[in-house]
């Protein structure tokens, strides 16, 4: 183990085995540690009663509230939380970065049965943070009932006077909330039966503008899921106590989260939107639906493969092709799977890529100022790229399947 650990941080790794290693170090140390933080957990919160802890989880949207709950609450967003994992001992690590600040604010996923238990006795959390509940790791959890009693073993861990923090939008998390017994919730969302709700979204290539308790409000943050992320952090926030003034001072400096509905410009004064960081069914729709509202000259948009689409997969397909046909005027699909697509787009303009770099020479040759393209794509492969080459940048990578997932293109060395 200790070698193993010399390798993965020595000066003379290079990347790949530096990321690999980390990875293996990841799981193994999370036998190791798993009781120790657990005790240092409870040390901190039940006998100093120094810290708070909110545990973020969800299908989609964690990320990003995690970052709006950082800004609001701890006043900074920190660098590392766009490479951390959020899965074993990385969510330890995690807490323990954050060991001098009034709130630890952990992102926590799974991907198997079981996982939630171990990381809700490590926890121990005194918010819980439902985002949504979708389809993601169907395969491993065989179907989404399995995949609700995971997450709603976190929300029952919540130590003493703990409150659960809801999407009152989602109706499977609102019935997990139903069966989280007598548990303190705060829900938010665009219903007006939210304690925390917004309305009159407009989004535009630049931020989105929304309006909450008589106020309009500007963002940099793109779509109706972003939004969200900021009625989470306000919600908790004005729980915690802290003045809805002072929660839209911090959150005004929040930037948008790499890989998530990330607006890059381009060196034609087009401007690129890149969701290329998952891509389940659920996170499809959702960009998808936020493109549509979008104000731009023209839409086009860059489609790849979906993560793990649930049965009957290309029924699943040929509806988000329907979707797109809808909402742009112009289709690019990226990958042999993609083109499953193509049975639900009907007359609509499609083009296909092998490569990345195919896609960006399809979109150098016809896009103009004023035009937006959203990019969509799994993690893996690293779409961004596309963004990356119009916006100038020298791309020398042509990898078609990038094992790195939490590794940003636009910091990767092997770019």
């Amino acid at each position: 183990m200790k070698k193993l650990l010399r390798l993965a941080i020595g000066a003379r790794a290079d990347f790949s085995m530096r990321v690999e290693l980390m990875d293996m170090l990841n799981q193994r140390l999370w036998r190791r540690t798993e009781g120790l933080l657990a005790c240092y957990r409870s040390c901190r919160t039940r006998k100093l009663r120094c810290q708070s802890l909110i545990a973020v989880t969800g299908s989609l949207g964690k990320t990003t509230a995690t970052r709006a709950l950082m800004c609001a609450l701890n006043r900074q967003t920190p660098a590392w939380i766009h490479e951390a994992d959020n899965c074993f001992a990385l969510v330890g690590l995690n807490m323990l970065r954050q060991c001098f600040q009034p709130y630890a604010i952990v992102e926590v996923g799974i991907g198997n049965v079981g996982q939630m238990e171990r990381y809700a006795r490590m926890l121990q959390p005194d918010i819980v943070v439902l985002t949504a509940l979708g389809t993601d790791h169907s395969r491993n959890f065989g179907d989404t009932g399995k995949l609700w009693q995971e997450k709603l073993r976190l929300v029952q861990s919540l130590r003493p006077g703990g409150v659960a923090v809801l999407n009152g939008d989602d109706e499977n998390v609102l019935r997990l909330a139903k069966a989280s017994g007598g548990i303190k919730t705060i829900t938010y969302g665009f219903s007006a039966n939210c304690d925390v709700h917004a309305r009159d979204v407009e989004v535009t290539p630049n931020g989105t503008s929304f309006t909450l308790a008589g106020r309009r409000i500007q963002t940099r943050l793109i779509g109706s899921e972003s939004v969200r992320a900021l009625l989470v952090a306000i919600a908790v926030g004005r729980h915690a106590g802290i003045s809805l003034d002072t929660l839209l001072e911090r959150l005004a400096t929040l930037t948008p989260t790499p890989g998530r509905m990330q607006p890059m410009s381009l060196v034609n004064g087009a401007v690129a939107i890149c969701d290329d960081f998952k891509a389940s069914v659920e996170t499809v729709r959702a960009s998808l639906a936020v493109f549509a509202q979008m104000q731009a000259g023209r839409r086009i948009v860059v489609l790849g493969e979906i993560f793990h689409p649930p049965r009957p997969r290309i029924a699943k397909y040929q509806d988000i092709a329907k979707l797109a046909a809808e909402t742009v005027g112009r289709i690019i699909l990226i990958g042999k799977r993609a083109q499953l697509y193509k049975r639900g787009l009907g007359d609509i303009p499609v083009s296909s890529a092998n490569t990345v770099e195919e896609a960006a020479a399809l979109l150098r040759a016809e896009l103009q100022a004023g035009d937006a393209v959203l990019i969509k794509g799994r993690g893996e492969h690293k779409l961004s790229r596309i963004a990356l080459m119009l916006a100038g940048r020298n791309v020398q990578c042509r990898l078609a399947f990038c094992k790195y997932e939490n590794v940003l293109c636009s910091v990767c060395p092997k770019l």
